[in-house]
């Protein structure tokens, strides 16, 4: 005989308006089978039975005298103030804490506000413990910064930046941000979704993690309509299973522009570029990094040679900052005389193999020729980079961008008179057989009157490094580079442009968004026709899309919006992933060495709250927080047991919060 299931009652609200219940009985967060009193403190089972139990206990009686007098009612709107002047004391220092400090300092910062403000109410009302301060960034203002940003996103397309790193305790998270165009902002914005800790590296692995991460965040997998990655075979194989398993034939992945580029420059350096200027850039940083008495020294010789001056820190070649050899080979050509000096004097006096090796690498022109090309090539690449990874960018113009790099690299050594197209054919056997190098490098050149042979040498080096830098980036474009250049067509000009042409190029752009044969006519239809209607201020593509999207006829509909969601579609889609790097520096600061300790579920939330505030363009104390949300903050304090965000140990799904009050507001936004 089978057991028959227990009734399970969940709280209800409306029994708080019950007379006998009134003023004490409240839910508990995170738990909805469970009731709270508030004159107790003490919590139990969400029946009428129970409660009504409870409520003519000893205990309860007891405690609740002191809220029956007449003296209570009077002084009631007092007391509500101060509740509201505590609770948003106390979210404000928990925005404060999660913004820029550790929790753990929350301690010692309540008792020195109460001594050093004794004669503010909100102050000696604090009630901050870690613990508690812990529970309000992880209950409250974590799910509230993430439904802004989820509604903000709506029914938005939206494209996921994807990159893996390790934590200080080696643990394998996924970074994930969201870049999408928000309609409040008028922009299109960049920003944290969330970090994904992974069981397995391995494309399927991470392919359920993000799948089930985007279902708890309730952001729908169909409005997903590009990936932007590095070049790991990974996340090619996660592009792949997403396309197949998901229904999503039109998810385009873009490759990070600075990455390819970055590995582009490294792949033809290591061939072309002579080992001993690899070991000069590599070991002049390496003999000052680890002595002072080094760094002292050489100031001497530097502050000597240019009388006064100090010498600025020479420059470490990072492998995980993008394009980090310019800076280094920069600082290195500017220090060359002085370090030549240096290592000199230092060879003399100390009799050091390595100042020895050093002072022979300083001491040959060649070495200063190459470097001066190096800086001459890298200074250009770098320029893209700047343009790929910057948070105000046009990205019409991207694509052009990388275009015109490629361009300007291959128009040093490729005869003037060769008709190729660089993007797609090798250049060798279009070489210039006397190429002008750059102003830059032909002038240093000259002067350091080199041997024939040894000039020679350095010219032939030089240009196998343009060629080898060449196949590298036309191996790395993207593969639909064609569809990509076509975006250019929602750019302010090409929009504006009296005489319509380019029919064949916008009907590609649209087949590559996924869109069906109906819409793809009405899109081509209004892209006719929007130059016709005179929009305002259009500076920049972003502006003009916008008034697009605001845009209304006499009848209140937008004539052009297909148009426009097929432009802003286009506009959001990835072109590096600049802020999942800049996400990892956040969470390097957030859980450094001192702070190991933290959980992943504190880690999302203190990001959230970093990301929410910049995103909403505040700051700490300057964000208000809405009175509905303030209101569950003091039954926040004594039990949160669920977060809003996906954990090892948290089955919950994200943003559901079991407080009528907060779980209301949060669906009105």
């Amino acid at each position: 005989m089978s057991t028959p299931k227990l009734y399970s009652q969940k709280y209800r609200r409306d029994w708080e308006s019950v007379p006998e219940f009134k003023g004490w009985l409240k839910p508990v967060i995170g738990d909805v089978r469970r009731a709270y009193c508030a004159y107790c403190k003490s919590d139990m089972l969400a029946k009428v039975y129970d409660i009504k139990k409870h409520s003519v206990t000893a205990k309860h009686i007891i405690r609740s005298k002191p809220y029956n007098t007449a003296d209570c009612v009077s002084s009631l709107p007092q007391l509500v103030q101060k509740t509201v002047d505590k609770q948003s004391a106390e979210t404000t220092m928990a925005m404060a804490f999660a913004g820029h400090c550790s929790l753990l300092a929350c301690d010692h910062l309540a008792m020195a506000c109460k001594t050093a403000f004794s004669d503010s109410v909100a102050a000696t009302n604090f009630q901050m413990q870690c613990d508690k301060y812990t529970e309000i960034i992880n209950g409250i203002l974590a799910p509230y910064f993430l439904k802004r940003l989820t509604s903000d996103v709506g029914n938005e397309k939206f494209s996921l930046l994807l990159d893996e790193s390790s934590d200080v305790v080696v643990s394998k998270y996924l970074g994930v941000a969201i870049q999408y165009f928000s309609t409040k902002k008028g922009t299109v914005v960049s920003t944290f979704l969330g970090m994904i800790e992974l069981e397995a590296g391995d494309p399927r692995s991470i392919t359920k993690a993000l799948m089930e991460f985007l279902d708890k965040c309730r952001l729908k997998i169909e409005n997903l309509h590009g990936i932007g990655a590095d070049n790991a075979l990974v996340m090619t194989a996660v592009h792949k299973i997403l396309k197949e398993e998901c229904a999503l034939a039109n998810l385009v992945l873009i490759r990070c522009i600075c990455h390819s580029l970055q590995l582009a420059v490294s792949a033809a350096s290591k061939e072309n570029i002579p080992t001993q200027v690899e070991y000069l850039i590599r070991e002049t940083y390496n003999w000052f990094s680890i002595s002072t008495k080094r760094r002292d020294v050489y100031k001497d010789v530097y502050t000597n040679i240019n009388c006064g001056p100090k010498p600025l820190r020479i420059t470490k070649v990072s492998s995980t900052l993008w394009l980090a050899i310019e800076p280094a080979v920069n600082r290195i050509l500017t220090h060359w005389e002085e370090l030549k000096v240096h290592f000199e004097l230092t060879k003399t006096r100390e009799h050091c193999y390595s100042a020895d090796v050093l002072h022979a690498a300083y001491m040959d022109k060649s070495n200063y020729a190459y470097l001066t090309f190096l800086k001459s090539i890298l200074s250009d690449v770098q320029v893209a980079v700047n343009s790929f990874e910057g948070e105000q960018t046009d990205p019409v113009k991207l694509l052009d961008n990388l275009v015109h790099l490629l361009t300007s690299i291959c128009a040093k050594v490729v005869n003037p008179t060769a008709t190729i197209d660089i993007l797609k054919n090798a250049i060798e056997g279009q070489l210039n057989p006397s190429p002008y190098l750059g102003y830059l490098f032909e002038s240093t050149l000259s002067q350091l009157s080199l041997a024939p042979d040894e000039e020679k040498d350095v010219r032939r080096r030089c240009v196998e490094f343009v060629v080898a830098l060449s196949k590298e980036l036309q191996s790395r474009l993207p593969d639909n580079l064609e569809a990509l250049r076509n975006i250019a067509l929602f750019s302010v000009e090409e929009t504006l442009l009296q005489h319509r042409e380019g029919t064949a190029e916008m009907i590609q752009v649209a087949e590559l968004l996924g869109y069906e044969p109906e819409t793809i006519v009405k899109i081509v239809s209004q892209w006719r026709n929007v130059h016709l209607v005179k929009w305002g201020s259009t500076e920049t593509t972003i502006q003009l899309w916008s008034q697009v999207n605001n845009y209304t006829d006499s009848s209140g509909a937008n004539p052009f919006q297909e148009l426009c969601n097929a432009a802003l579609a286009a506009l959001s889609l990835p072109h590096s992933n600049a802020e999942v790097a800049r996400l990892f520096g956040q969470m390097s600061v957030a859980k450094s060495k001192l702070r190991n300790g933290m959980s992943l579920r504190t880690l999302n939330s203190v990001l959230l709250v970093r990301y929410g505030l910049k995103l909403a363009g505040e700051t700490c104390y300057q964000h208000e927080l809405p009175a509905e949300i303030l209101h569950v903050v003091p039954a926040a304090t004594y039990d949160v047991k669920d977060a809003l965000l996906p954990s090892a140990d948290s089955s919950k799904t994200a943003v559901q919060l079991d407080s009528d009050d907060l779980e209301d507001f949060l669906a009105s936004l």
